[in-house]
């Protein structure tokens, strides 16, 4: 058990950190394109972690069995364990342990932590709409706002980001001309009572017009405030992956029905993945420690996508809801004992099947 534990540990961690790498480095993009902030990517990154390793942890743990009891196998304690006595049931019942830590894990991932952690991004995006696009303005970029409507660009700014020098901002504004404003140095301003804000231009101008058009106007000015507009978003509308799974249960909409299905899948599938490493991971010892691990990953893809189908045809309405993703599992557990039946024949049931027959 303690090969196997120490085995999934380090599996999941690579794993992890690749995953976080990906996320991570579109996160850089994003804050290089001015769209988030720097100071809450790593936040991000550590809430999206808590999602990734609700799909991780299984593939981790069935690899890990895998890698652990191929290991087994390279150094012949396989064989010495057959002259002893034991039979599969006995290498099936520390595997099922060490499955039954990784199902409580993905159990508390799946009820409490991910929609947790789905619910605390998404409010950390809500903020993020309700910024003022000035906070997140990089000098030399050109900057868009939430919702598309203003683009910012100033060529320095100062280290708090109220001076601005050589500034271009475009509003587009519904059914009228858009409007361009230059100036050659503005600040920002907040009001304290109303919180509204303010870019006050100083030595610019200001053109009115549609592109490609000769109706238009120019303004010169001296001074100019431009105040930002209120955007009231009210409360969020809960995604499906943030809901609790009360909330999904007495949901009646197949979409929630179908991620019922799936939050209980998952720790189900890791238990049938740790089982069905024990007879998969038999190796000849020229076939060395890693013999398996290509026939392994051939085996999930397919079983993790069927589900990931399954979980959608039940959302279409194509699959009763009653059905489930049971028939996915049942083929696991097809899998499972062919592979044991295979291995030692109709034994292994009672117990006494050899280890290396």
């Amino acid at each position: 058990m303690k090969e196997m534990l120490v085995t999934w540990a380090a599996v999941t961690i690579v794993l992890l950190v690749i995953m976080i790498g990906n996320v991570l480095a579109r996160g850089l993009s994003k804050v290089t394109d001015g769209a988030i902030p720097a100071e809450v990517l790593l936040t991000l990154v550590a809430v999206q972690s808590i999602s990734l390793l609700v799909t991780l942890i299984p593939l981790g743990l069935y690899l890990g069995i895998l890698l652990a009891h191929g290991r087994f196998y390279r150094d012949n304690e396989m064989t010495v364990m057959q002259a002893t006595g034991s039979s599969w049931f006995d290498l099936i019942r520390p595997t099922a342990a060490v499955g039954m830590i990784g199902v409580v894990l993905i159990a508390i991932l799946t009820v409490f932590a991910s929609p947790w952690a789905a619910r605390f991004e998404q409010n950390v995006k809500r903020d993020l709409q309700e910024q003022s696009a000035i906070s997140l303005l990089t000098p030399g970029k050109f900057i868009e706002s939430s919702d598309g409507s203003t683009v910012l660009f100033v060529r320095d700014s100062s280290a708090d980001k109220t001076q601005f020098t050589d500034v271009f901002m475009y509003r587009k504004r519904e059914k009228l001309p858009p409007i361009i404003d230059t100036a050659r140095i503005a600040s920002y301003q907040r009001d304290q009572l109303t919180g509204d804000e303010y870019l006050i231009f100083s030595d610019g101008q200001t053109t009115i017009g549609s592109p490609g058009q000769a109706d238009y106007a120019i303004t010169e000015f001296k001074r100019q405030g431009v105040l930002r507009p209120k955007k009231e978003l009210g409360e969020p509308r809960l995604q499906r992956r943030s809901k609790t799974l009360r909330q999904l249960w007495q949901s009646s909409d197949l979409v929630d029905k179908a991620e019922v299905q799936w939050r209980i899948s998952i720790p189900l599938a890791a238990l049938l993945l740790a089982v069905l490493a024990v007879p998969l991971s038999y190796t000849s010892p020229r076939e060395g420690r890693f013999g398996k691990i290509a026939i392994a990953i051939l085996i999930y893809i397919p079983y993790a996508n069927l589900l990931v189908l399954a979980r959608k045809w039940i959302a279409n309405g194509a699959i009763p809801v009653w059905v489930g993703l049971w028939p996915v599992h049942l083929i696991m557990i097809a899998l499972i004992a062919y592979l044991l039946i295979k291995r030692v024949g109709w034994a292994w049931l009672g117990q006494r099947g050899s280890l290396a027959t």
